[in-house]
């Protein structure tokens, strides 16, 4: 192949993936043209869209160029440790030596332009080399100890707890998990996901709602790494058979971080996720959310309203929240009792009530928001309305004049009022309480400085920054009388149709004519082909 060669930009390799049954020939098309107006690889373009997960691309491209693919397991650490290619180098161009075969080094890289990278080791070497193809995440994984001496042997046989407490103080254990968290608070991400594997646990964060491989923790240190964050969180770490919920507050680059932690026993161990909240970043105005001046409009009507349900819907991590709490600050004064019933609480209210649900102590959603009510309020945020319980008090609190915020998990605004429905709330209450549905994603916006094309200050994606997109379903007099008739689904879309209702597809729509969002991200959040 010539020293030039790009497999992922190469049509070949995109022949190849749908010859295999990888990809179908019209997401083929899709793809190439993605790559193209964003002039990036269509590697980039499949993870970002998340047709294929990165094993899978990388499996396939040593498939095509018909080379050893290698996972964690097959790299000797030693070999990468021993200084054979300088730490720099080895990050700068995503390559690791693997093994001796014969005469020759095999070397593992990540990088596409394979000849090129294998002919640069080569020539360092003063060798010949045979090259195999390796993910970047386990490239990634090789090098975390590539200058370190081995700092926790034999820890996943270890039952001993206070083996476990030692290795989990250690100094590069704690270096390791300080890293793990300074880099997602500086990526800005919202979650960091670290899933035991075969061979080890792999480290992704969720940035701007999308999941990137970050690197590989080698599996003699998992357990240390685990045994840490179990630490940090309060929690049993001995314990490895049963889930666990804890949470820390810790201090990251002088902001105060709350860690809300999870861990969840898997087939080679644990998986542990950190929901990551920043209290410092969240911004609590209609600017930082770009919501459209009209859409704003149409919220504060109705928070103005005296009693009545208002509904913010969407799938998690959506922003509804967020929505409900900017809502609730346009509307704390003075004159209002506001009450808050969540779980958890994520952003602390100047002069607002704000309650944690804690299940430990029989205190749901449904037992707080009864003691709430006989607290006298003008205005009460229920977290989520999950159950008949909880739909039934926020129901007759809104008609015995108070007004209700709640989320509540549906694809679209008009699905909220079936939810509310198959809750066992009769239509009629339904059509005489609900005051507006307002149903959002959030969407990966274009970068305004490259409009999309790529540069440095969007990491060459193309895309900065989220805003919201969305649709609000106003019940007026009309729909109300459609409710309670029994109109859903389909009838009662067309019904607010005629009214004026704009679907979140439709929005959706004018921004990517605007401009200001990629038709495939617009396809991706709206779960859209």
């Amino acid at each position: 192949m010539p020293d030039d060669f790009n497999a992922f930009n190469s049509p070949a390799f995109l022949n190849y993936l749908e010859r295999v049954g990888m990809l179908q020939n019209s997401t083929i098309r899709r793809v190439a043209l993605a790559a193209d107006e964003a002039t990036t690889s269509v590697e980039r373009v499949i993870l970002e869209l998340g047709l294929l997960e990165e094993e899978e691309v990388y499996k396939a491209l040593a498939d095509f160029l018909n080379v050893p693919y290698v996972t964690i397991d097959r790299i000797d650490h030693e070999l990468v440790r021993s200084g054979l290619l300088e730490t720099e180098f080895m990050k700068r161009a995503l390559v690791v030596p693997i093994a001796m075969v014969g005469p020759q080094y095999m070397i593992a890289t990540a990088n596409p332009d394979m000849a090129d990278t294998l002919a640069s080791v080569a020539f360092l070497l003063e060798s010949p080399v045979v090259g195999a193809i390796a993910s970047p995440s386990t490239i990634a994984g090789a090098l975390t100890f590539a200058n370190a001496q081995d700092p926790v042997a034999d820890v996943a046989a270890s039952s001993d707890v206070e083996r476990l407490r030692s290795l989990a103080n250690d100094g590069p254990v704690i270096s390791l998990v300080n890293d793990i968290i300074g880099k997602a608070v500086g990526l800005g991400a919202s979650d960091v996901h670290i899933e035991a594997q075969d061979g080890g646990a792999r480290v992704r964060y969720r940035v701007d709602g999308l999941l990137r491989v970050d690197r590989f923790i080698p599996e003699d240190i998992c357990s240390s790494v685990a045994s840490r964050l179990k630490i940090m969180a309060n929690l049993n770490i001995s314990e490895k058979r049963r889930p666990q919920d804890g949470r820390a507050d810790i201090v990251v680059r002088g902001r105060n971080i709350d860690i809300r932690m999870s861990t969840l026993p898997t087939q080679y161990g644990e998986s542990i996720v950190l929901r990551l909240l920043d209290r410092a970043r969240m911004q609590l105005d209609w600017e930082a959310l770009q919501f459209p001046t009209d859409r704003v409009a149409e919220i504060e009507k109705l928070m103005s309203f005296p009693n009545g349900i208002f509904l913010v819907a969407g799938p998690t991590g959506s922003g509804k929240t967020t929505t409900l709490y900017t809502a609730l600050r346009g509307i704390n004064t003075e004159d209002r009792k506001i009450v808050t019933v969540e779980d958890p609480v994520e952003y602390s209210l100047d002069g607002v009530n704000q309650v944690q649900v804690d299940p430990a102590i029989d205190m749901s959603f449904a037992a707080a928001l009864r003691a709430i009510l006989r607290q006298d309020p003008n205005v009460v945020m229920v977290g989520e309305i999950r159950d008949e319980e909880t739909a039934e008090i926020a129901v007759r609190a809104a008609l015995i004049g108070r007004l209700v915020l709640s989320t509540i998990h549906t694809n679209d605004a008009v699905s909220a009022v079936d939810r509310l429905i198959d809750l066992n709330v009769a239509p009629y209450l339904v059509g005489a309480t609900l005051r507006g549905v307002l149903s959002q994603r959030l969407v990966r916006r274009n970068c305004t400085d490259c409009k999309g094309a790529g540069c440095d200050l969007c990491g060459t994606s193309g895309k900065r920054g989220r805003m919201a997109v969305s649709e609000m379903l106003t019940v007026s007099s009309s729909i109300a009388e459609a409710i309670g008739q029994g109109a859903r689904g389909p009838s009662l879309q067309q019904a607010a149709t005629r009214e004026g209702f704009v679907s979140i597809g439709e929005q959706a729509e004018s921004l990517v004519q605007q401009g200001k969002l990629s038709r495939q991200e617009a396809d991706r959040a709206l779960g859209q082909d």
